[in-house]
């Protein structure tokens, strides 16, 4: 019999690290998923997106044609999508989440409350279930985050069970094998992602069969023996080979820094200081000599990581991995502040040298302490987050000679990106894109998972 292949379509697509996840699952080196469409309404998410298809061998004006960057609330989009990608058997995707997120506007600040009470994208789920009815395909997984299953709409309805409701009556069954619940909380760290990641999905099938799930594969090491699952993949297999980059010093003063200088004398020393630091290039000749090191002194579990992550070809250059410019004020806490804490370690400390230190924090931390924090060489980093484009401050890099917090390329690795994946936006707002996106390694175990529902009907 002729391998079967499945039609996929991403909605809300971002740069595509759900569709990346789909597009690297093989069964005996054959490929069971093709992305058949997208949409996606920034333009350089989409760009990205776009590119991914041609690395992996799509024609160029296929996947232009196919990935669709405009506003899916539109009639003519859908309209357009119709046409561009008249069929799917797979629909992936999770609309805009941020006012259902508990980091940010349900975090307890008020100004972010307010701000988002009325956020127009909790409704996006509405256009995602039309798609959905259109198509009918076989399967759908909807993906957001943790919140979602307990915020509440105006009606005080939770949003989970609104859109569980809708779900149903376009005759979709929503059960999960061996589950009580019609929805799963996954962690991507237990899936060989090197970063706790709880992301809330939702199943479903019009085959009329309980949905499969994916299994986690990892756990805490001291566990991984007992549980016959792997270690968690650590922040140092992770990022640990890239080359050392040190941050450029921006000539913003803080008080307790050098207030015996002078501007001038201040501007002169931010000078000479910048001249002795290198803080990368991008892109830059791939590093395989550290590559290849690390990876021999890795567990297999480590190895598994960096197969995926490795690029294809040896003549890869490396993006993205540049350090942000810091005051000096903010590299002088980067370096003193103790590996695995955070900002809320210094404020509650007795130590005389911590408590000098939390003195360099510039922010109110009455609302949210953990402000700062600075990652663990042998843990997964915390959840990267869109908000990374705006500053980096809870992504401390672990080594206290770098002083500087994650590069984009370090944060890529975190969500298992791979490095010759390289995001088509400017600066900073790369970070979004790559925290906005479902961890491709994570979308590998959901393929999994998918294809044993398709392959059991």
């Amino acid at each position: 019999m002729k391998n079967k292949q499945y039609e996929v379509l991403d909605l809300f697509a971002g740069a595509g690290g759900f569709s990346y996840g789909l597009k690297s699952f093989k069964v005996k080196e054959f490929n069971p998923f093709i992305i058949s469409g997208a949409v996606e309404i920034d333009a350089d998410a989409a760009e990205t997106f776009i590119s991914s298809l041609i690395r992996d061998g799509m024609n160029p004006v296929k996947a232009k044609k196919i990935v669709i960057t405009d506003d899916i609330t539109k009639k003519e989009t859908k309209e357009k999508l119709y046409k561009v990608c008249p069929k799917a058997d797979v629909i992936i995707g999770g609309p805009p989440c941020q006012s259902f997120s508990l980091i940010g506007p349900r975090s307890g600040d008020i100004e972010r409350k307010n701000r988002f009470a009325n956020d127009h994208r909790d409704n996006l789920f509405i256009d995602y279930i039309e798609i959905v009815n259109h198509y009918k395909p076989k399967i759908f997984v909807f993906e957001n985050v943790k919140g979602i299953s307990s915020k509440r709409n105006g009606d005080n309805y939770k949003y989970v069970d609104l859109i569980k409701d809708k779900f149903e009556r376009i005759g979709y069954k929503l059960d999960l094998e061996n589950q009580r619940k019609k929805y799963l909380l996954l962690n991507s760290a237990e899936f060989g992602v090197p970063q706790f990641r709880e992301r809330f999905f939702i199943f479903g099938n019009s085959l009329g069969i309980d949905n499969f799930i994916p299994h986690k594969t990892h756990c805490v090491a001291d566990q991984a023996e007992i549980l016959g699952l792997k270690p968690f993949v650590s922040v140092r297999a992770a990022i640990g080979d890239l080359p050392f980059v040190l941050p450029k010093i921006t000539y913003t003063r803080h008080k307790n820094i050098s207030s015996h200088l002078s501007d001038e004398q201040w501007r002169k020393y931010i000078i000479l200081e910048n001249e002795k630091r290198n803080n990368g290039e991008d892109p830059i000749k791939y590093h395989w000599n550290a590559f290849d090191k690390n990876y021999q002194n890795r567990s297999d579990t480590d190895k598994q990581f960096l197969d995926f992550i490795k690029p294809k070809h040896r003549d890869t250059l490396l993006t993205g991995h540049t350090a942000r410019s810091h005051q000096l004020s903010d590299i002088k806490l980067f370096e003193g502040i103790p590996e695995g804490c955070s900002s809320a370690h210094l404020i509650e400390s007795e130590d005389p040298e911590l408590i000098k230190l939390a003195d360099l924090i510039k922010y109110k931390m009455d609302s949210f302490r953990d402000k700062y924090k600075k990652m663990a060489w042998d843990k997964p980093s915390l959840t990267v987050f869109a908000h990374l484009h705006k500053d980096g401050n809870r992504f401390i890099h672990p080594d206290s000679r770098q002083a500087r917090t994650i590069t984009v390329r370090e944060a890529a690795r975190l969500q298992s990106f791979p490095d010759d994946f390289e995001f088509k936006a400017k600066g900073n707002i790369r970070f979004k894109h790559i925290g906005n996106a479902v961890p491709p390694i994570l979308g590998l175990a959901i393929a999994k998972a998918v294809y044993n529902s398709l392959k059991n009907y």
